[in-house]
């Protein structure tokens, strides 16, 4: 190697030392053979929170008897309890889907041999929408008490009708955090974040069912709900070009 060459790459080792450096987590700094190569790739987490005002109920009933038909028969009428005691608290024909309909042979396995089928269990399940969550601790009451011990609540999700503005505001959030963690490594490198170059959202996130046990209402006091708040977060990988 001739002098002039040995001086030049002696010169450069201290920013190939820094890029290296920056180059660890969830960041990447590449650096090409000319500033167009150049790049630094971030991960950012943005959240928007606000008061949920609708809730996703996973209601049913669960019915177990000697033959199927006497099952289907007993769940169709607790199912049809339920989703006019549902309908009579307000709750609209499009917020109520059936979700699930099952037939299960129940066995005896205490018996030496094959087991032996004593009886059926029918499921009715449905997803129900509730718009007005000042009657959801009714709503979920008169549902249970209306369809009796064949009565299930399987879950609870509270939401937002207008989850879409939420997400803007957690999008929006995540690109401003992945730029500054840009920045971040950029001055630790030397250099100055460019334009982006591109944007993924690899995760998105909302309210999370609270999961139930089975559930029948004989108690005369009212279920209460507090809707608190819940948070919407978004994740993004950004890739910015290196401004020298």
């Amino acid at each position: 190697m001739t002098p002039t060459r040995l001086a030049a790459f002696l010169a450069a080792l201290p920013l190939v030392a820094v890029l290296a450096a920056a180059c660890s987590g969830d960041t990447t700094i590449v650096a090409g053979e000319s500033t167009t190569d150049l790049g630094i790739t971030v991960t950012g987490t943005g959240e928007a929170a606000a008061a949920p005002d609708m809730a996703m109920l996973d209601l049913g009933v669960e019915v177990t008897a000697a033959s199927v038909a006497d099952a289907r028969e007993r769940a169709a009428q607790a199912a049809s309890r339920l989703i006019a005691s549902v309908k009579g608290n307000g709750v609209a024909d499009r917020d109520i889907q059936t979700r699930a309909i099952a037939v299960q042979p129940q066995y005896d396995y205490s018996r030496s041999g094959p087991p032996v089928i004593t009886g059926y269990t029918v499921q009715n399940l449905l997803a129900v929408r509730v718009r007005d969550l000042d009657r959801l601790g009714k709503v979920i009451d008169d549902a249970l008490a209306a369809a009796g011990d064949a009565a299930r609540l399987n879950s609870l999700q509270l939401g937002f009708s207008k989850q879409d503005d939420l997400l803007e505001t957690a999008r929006k959030n995540a690109v401003a955090d992945a730029r500054k963690r840009a920045e971040t490594f950029a001055a630790a490198a030397g250099v100055r974040v460019g334009a982006v170059l591109a944007i993924t959202e690899t995760a998105a996130s909302g309210p999370i069912p609270l999961g139930l046990p089975a559930a029948r209402s004989t108690a005369d006091t009212a279920t209460p709900i507090e809707p608190g708040e819940s948070t919407v977060t978004v994740t993004v990988s950004v890739r910015f070009a290196v401004a020298q």
